[in-house]
């Protein structure tokens, strides 16, 4: 007869256990999980963005001479053209947005102020201050989805599952942890707040339109193409009052910096492309981009189809409508590429519809229930993984055609280990030859990405608030209260 309440006992003490630890053992394996993958480095495309910073703050220059010799003496990975093109101004060009490096400044500031020659440019302590900007983005971005999703699906299991999957099962792990220099996780942080504050509002007053504006030309200022997604606020064109004309000098504050950069640099306002690199929308590849072999969205990441069906449970029209309108102008602007991604993992270019995933993905892990879920992501997330590690040591940069995509996953497998094993904080920190200052460095690494993660942590749950849904077309906050 005493069974029964010996097992409420038990259920009752492994419920106070969990929540009392519960969150710390998740910080605890997250934050080991960072010290094992994340590899801060600058490369590639990240030489653009980064490059801005040393030459604001130290050069006090935006011919960038001395950053891109810097960056070919260190023999950073690059793709020579873009760092050797001169505008009409007779400086070397930087094509790239100056969004990331204005995010991340605070980060470089503290970094000079231990070093203030800003040298080695390609050295510490300057190449962990802006990727650890770019990993406290990323995370926060994913604690700002969270709240999205929460709001809608009123389930924190689903939306933890969305926010997991949308992770993992796209390209965005890989430029979060091994690739952080690109604007990929700058950019996600921009779109999601963006869609946050359009999202639990329209603003109502002038200066809530201004600030939304703001965000507006801070997307665009850190991804040229996420300038198109302030077209969302269309969704509401029948709540447009005179005060949401505030909204459209937001957007050019916002954008001013670029602005100013390219009147310098290219002497236009406009911002220029790379030769040879200029949109073309009627002779667009947009089958391509979404069928490919060689980084299709469907095809490299089969979660995109996941999410976007998991809006048929997400009963908010206002973000329905949102997601589709993004989608399109997102393929317009990709397919009118001359190319896909360039020499880079996956789908890149969609990361910016992240916070969508999210959404979609939570909304159908709201139905089945966590056994079926937990499955079907969790192969998403296999396949994807597994891509990364056929991406770094089976294929590499060239198009391995759909059958080859296939025996690519096979052949990775035995690789899966060496992705984790890529961490700077475990790579210094475990070799036979470390030194004490390598250790030194380790340990500061490991407490950056706590901090971090932390505050990914405290952006997700720190406030609480009771959750409820955004007003729908035709009501208002108060109605719905």
């Amino acid at each position: 007869m005493s069974f029964p309440q010996t097992s409420r006992v038990q259920s009752d003490a492994a419920s106070t256990f969990s929540k009392r630890f519960g969150p710390w053992i998740v910080f605890a394996l997250a934050l080991m999980f960072l010290a094992v993958t994340f590899r801060p480095v600058v490369e590639g495309d990240g030489v653009g963005y980064y490059s801005y910073l040393h030459a604001i703050f130290v050069s006090h220059s935006l011919d960038f001479t001395s950053e891109y010799s810097a960056a070919i003496a260190s023999h950073v990975p690059l793709y020579l053209p873009l760092v050797t093109t001169r505008t009409v101004t007779g400086n070397l060009a930087n094509f790239f947005p100056v969004g990331p490096a204005l995010l991340s400044a605070p980060a470089y500031l503290v970094a000079l102020m231990l070093r203030p020659s800003g040298e080695p440019q390609y050295g510490s302590p300057f190449i962990e201050a802006f990727t650890i900007a770019s990993l406290l983005y990323g995370l926060v971005a994913l604690a700002i989805c969270y709240r999205i999703a929460l709001r809608l699906v009123q389930s924190r299991r689903a939306a933890v599952v969305g926010v997991f999957g949308a992770t993992f099962s796209t390209p965005l792990v890989y430029y979060m942890l091994s690739d952080p220099s690109y604007s990929h996780t700058f950019s996600v942080f921009c779109v999601s707040a963006f869609l946050y504050a359009w999202w639990t509002g329209p603003p109502n007053s002038r200066l809530g339109w201004f600030g939304l504006g703001l965000l507006g030309g801070l997307m665009g200022l850190t991804r040229f193409q996420d300038g198109a997604l302030v077209a969302i606020v269309l969704v509401d064109v029948k709540r447009f009052r005179w005060s949401s004309l505030a909204f459209l000098p937001g957007l050019l504050v916002g954008f001013a910096p670029q602005l100013a950069i390219d009147q310098v640099q290219f002497a236009t306002w406009l911002p220029q492309r790379p030769p040879g690199q200029g949109l073309d929308p009627l002779h667009g590849h947009y089958l391509q981009v979404l069928f490919s072999s060689l980084d299709g969205l469907f095809i490299w990441t089969p979660a995109a189809l996941l999410a976007a069906a998991g809006f048929w449970f997400v009963k908010d029209r206002r973000l329905q409508l949102a997601a589709v309108l993004a989608f399109v102008l997102e393929t317009l602007l990709i397919g009118s590429a001359p190319d896909t991604v360039g020499a880079a993992f996956g789908s890149r270019r969609y990361l910016d519809l992240i916070p969508f995933a999210v959404v979609g993905m939570a909304g159908i892990a709201e139905r089945p229930g966590p056994r079926f879920d937990w499955a079907a992501i969790g192969a998403l997330c296999a396949w994807n993984v597994t891509l990364v590690a056929s991406f770094e040591y089976v294929f590499g940069r060239r198009d391995p055609g759909y059958a080859g995509l296939i025996i690519g996953q096979v052949r990775a497998l035995p690789y899966l280990p060496h992705l984790l094993a890529k961490g700077a904080v475990i790579r210094e920190a475990g070799s036979l030859g470390t030194t004490r200052f390598e250790l030194i460095r380790a340990g500061g690494l490991l407490a950056l990405e706590a901090l971090a993660l932390a505050a990914a942590i405290w952006t997700a749950v720190g406030v609480r608030r009771v959750p409820g849904r955004a007003p729908k077309l035709g009501e208002t906050h108060a109605t719905i209260r």
